[in-house]
């Protein structure tokens, strides 16, 4: 019998089709679509966070009423869709509940809970508190706003839709701050 000649590139086969696997792989999942959370201050041009969102995930904007100066929360969820959606309103006053009063529910002295809006909002758009300092709640971690924008900066959340690889070009060419 003759010696069987052992070809030296079939050993390293099995390996290259596996990385050639992964990279196919990695590539593929580079163009599946993210969704962002986007809060911007549009007056100074400055992204204030820029972190990904999925379903159910949470957004409250608590502030004080400018003309009777007393709190406001109002709830924003992302839906199945990757939309924001302004779910509902909690907020003190002393004709609360005009406003859907179907759906009003007082859940403290002089405190109103409005819940089941669920209205679909391409934007919020709303003005930084000069006097009144506007709080951001993101998934339950507190965002001091009031550090980044001041009294008067229009402040703009949305959601958009990046490819992954979008999202890493981003970040590799971009001075913006990362959460």
């Amino acid at each position: 019998m003759a010696p069987v000649a052992i070809n030296p590139y079939k050993k390293g086969l099995p390996a290259f089709g596996i990385l050639c696997l992964l990279v196919i792989a990695g590539a593929i999942k580079g163009l599946y679509p993210q969704y962002l959370l986007y809060i911007e201050d549009t007056s100074n041009l400055k992204t204030v966070l820029k972190t990904p969102v999925h379903p159910e995930d949470n957004l409250w904007v608590v502030f004080i009423n400018s003309v009777e100066g007393l709190p406001v929360a109002d709830h924003y969820m992302v839906s199945d869709r990757h939309q924001l959606v302004y779910h509902e309103t909690i907020y003190q006053a002393p004709y609360a509940g005009y406003d859907h009063p179907e759906n009003k529910e007082v859940i403290a002295p002089g405190t109103i809970r409005i819940a089941g809006f669920d209205r679909p909002m391409a934007e919020v758009t709303f003005y930084a508190g000069y006097r009144y300092k506007h709080l951001l709640f993101v998934n339950g971690n507190w965002l001091p706003l009031y550090q980044v924008a001041k009294g008067g900066d229009l402040i703009r959340i949305t959601i958009t839709r990046r490819t992954r690889w979008g999202t890493l070009l981003n970040r590799i060419f971009s001075n913006e701050q990362q959460s």
